[in-house]
């Protein structure tokens, strides 16, 4: 089981001390730490950043209910159980997206049924943030997404050498309308931002994709690819001079006679990268 970091908020010494000290006889649970108000518990949260958070509802000033919201507007992805004595409170929780709602006085056995919901919803968790770090990883060092990438492996009839895995490392899948192409990375010029879609310009074509900036980005491997304005990448093997203009920006002077702006704040990066 995922080891679960828990923060309980309770404006009742013996309830908060006493959920505490049973919640740590369970050996995949951390205690952070205990909170008697909403704003001591929301200044604890973004220090120690709890996994699960076991708010009480009804405590002096705001509520756990407005804590609750408060944590939602702001993307705070911590899981919340509501602890209260009071049942009309249950529909209000789960309004809030609450993974759980314990009405005091609760059994061990509810409390257990509780941590492994908990557990169990960690686990997931963690299998998709590896997915998602897998994907990222992959885009990184071979411009593919993991979906493209299998989908590369399974079309090239089982690689059956280390010649082959470089060649398919070398090109990015790209969706062009309903149409997936194959794009050589040493052909990609420059990426530009056109409104919502990416025009990615390459030795002799541009593609249209819809796609944004930041995608790219995470995609692509920033020491190859760096990002030189709120709207472009260039490709650092095309660049052949970076120039300052009028206006304290610069202009990146690309292969076939192509001009980039680049923002000021990105040229110390770009000039750091630019082949010697």
């Amino acid at each position: 089981m995922s080891v679960l970091s828990v923060l309980v908020v309770d404006d009742e010494p013996l309830a908060r001390e006493g959920l505490a000290l049973r919640l740590a006889e369970y050996e995949y649970v951390t205690v952070l730490g205990c909170c008697n108000n909403a704003s001591q518990a929301y200044d604890a949260i973004s220090v120690k950043q709890p996994d699960v958070i076991f708010l009480d509802i009804e405590m002096p000033g705001k509520t756990g209910l407005e804590l609750a919201e408060q944590l939602r507007l702001e993307g705070n992805p911590a899981t919340i159980v509501f602890v209260t004595a009071f049942r009309e409170f249950a529909v209000n929780a789960f309004d809030f997206q609450a993974s759980d709602y314990l009405l005091k006085p609760f059994s061990d056995e509810r409390l257990k049924e509780c941590i492994e919901k908990l557990s169990s919803a960690c686990d997931v968790t963690q299998v998709v943030r590896q997915h998602e770090k897998l994907g990222r990883l992959l885009s990184r060092k071979t411009g593919n997404s993991i979906d493209s990438f299998i989908h590369s492996l399974e079309v090239s009839n089982e690689l059956s050498s280390s010649h082959e895995l470089h060649e398919l490392q070398q090109v990015i899948s790209l969706k062009s309308g309903s149409v997936w192409i194959r794009v050589k990375l040493d052909d990609i010029v420059w990426i530009e931002a056109a409104g919502d879609y990416m025009c990615v310009h390459t030795t002799n074509d541009t593609h249209i994709i819809r796609k944004t900036l930041k995608q790219f980005e995470q995609e692509l491997d920033s020491a190859h690819f760096p990002r030189v304005s709120r709207s472009a990448i260039i490709n650092i093997a095309k660049l052949s001079t970076l120039t300052p203009n009028s206006n304290g920006e610069y202009v990146a002077q690309l292969s076939n006679n192509i001009q980039v702006k680049v923002g000021r704040k990105y040229k110390f990066s770009i000039d750091e990268l630019r082949p010697q």
